[in-house]
């Protein structure tokens, strides 16, 4: 059987080599055949091979028993946050690079969404317009913040119009900018388990709030680890976030026309997702090398759907939302 990962990451030994020969952090330095991560208390000591080795992550999925595409975008410690703007958009132009030729080297089994320098709008404008129509990644990844400025800031307003036009989905994925000192303690266990969920979902409410889904109602929105904790909260969020002074609709209403992933694999969780999403908006996601594809899969599994659904998770969802098709000169080797 075939399936998709939505979820995986994937990140350029290029690119590590770029934070490495920084002095100031966010900064990388070797250990061995891993990558230490250095950004204060967003450090990440012992970054294994795998998160820089796209073999390594394809043998990982073909131990599931699957054929499966992986579609690799920005994570907590690529997000690119933290740089200078110049900084951000040389990184992000050699991480989409790489992207690309990893597609080109990989038809049909390896996809990528773009890496792009929210730092400066116009920036980010010209290298999303880059990586997707020169270089044909299939989606644009943010962080949930970016130096701890939040995705409803005014000056993005002409990033998300440009998005909408490209008509590219956006995967919104945690970062760790907003909540680790609140959510400080337990080895960073209580941030880990709690805070990154609750950091994208604030950000995926403040686009809510501030109206930018009404302004671009085309916005397609992926919403990583199973929408977060807003699918469980939508009945505070009906009652305490509406407003006609802010928006259209329930808030709601907004997020069932977004899509989530499996990336939380407890079998509530995602027959929860199933319920307030639709098994048409849900995409089976890994979070690779964070965790292993099993976990999601045989959660995923466990809830015994219809054949037409579990395909469509699997598979026919993330088919239909990024447009996974390879084009005929890349497949014939072109």
């Amino acid at each position: 059987m075939t399936s998709v990962d939505i979820h995986t990451h994937w990140f350029p030994p290029c690119y590590y080599e770029l934070l490495a020969s920084r002095t100031e952090e966010p900064r990388a330095e070797r250990d061995g055949d891993d990558w230490n991560y250095l950004n204060g208390a967003r450090s990440e000591p012992g970054m294994v091979r795998e998160w820089f080795d796209l073999d390594m992550q394809f043998e990982t999925a073909a131990r599931t028993g699957m054929e499966m595409a992986l579609v690799s975008s920005m994570g907590i410690h690529s997000d690119l946050d933290g740089l200078p703007a110049g900084e951000a958009r040389e990184a992000a132009r050699m991480v989409n690079e790489e992207w690309a030729a990893a597609q080109r080297r990989h038809p049909g089994r390896f996809f990528a969404a773009a890496a792009v320098p929210l730092q400066d709008t116009e920036m980010a404008i010209e290298e999303l317009d880059h990586a997707i129509t020169a270089l044909d990644l299939r989606a644009v990844s943010i962080p949930s913040s970016v130096a701890c400025e939040p995705l409803d800031t005014p000056r993005l307003a002409p990033f998300w119009a440009r998005v909408e036009q490209l008509g590219v989905p956006l995967f919104i994925h945690p970062t760790d900018g907003t909540l680790l000192d609140v959510l400080d303690g337990y080895d960073k266990r209580l941030h880990g388990s709690l805070g990154r969920v609750v950091d994208s979902s604030v950000a995926v409410l403040r686009l809510v709030l501030s109206g930018t889904l009404d302004r671009h109602p085309d916005l397609k929105i992926l919403h990583f680890h199973a929408g977060g904790v807003l699918p469980y909260a939508a009945g505070r969020l009906d009652k305490n976030a509406s407003s006609a002074d802010l928006v259209d609709q329930h808030p709601t209403t907004y997020l069932k026309r977004m899509w989530v992933d499996t990336a939380m694999p407890y079998p509530p969780t995602i027959a929860m997702a199933l319920e307030f999403y639709g098994a048409d908006r849900v995409l089976y996601g890994s979070d690779n090398p964070c965790w292993n594809p099993m976990a999601a899969l045989e959660a995923t599994r466990s809830l015994n759907l219809e054949a037409t659904a579990m395909s469509a998770v699997l598979e026919g969802n993330a088919r239909g939302l990024l447009d996974l098709r390879v084009p005929t000169s890349t497949a014939a080797g072109g």
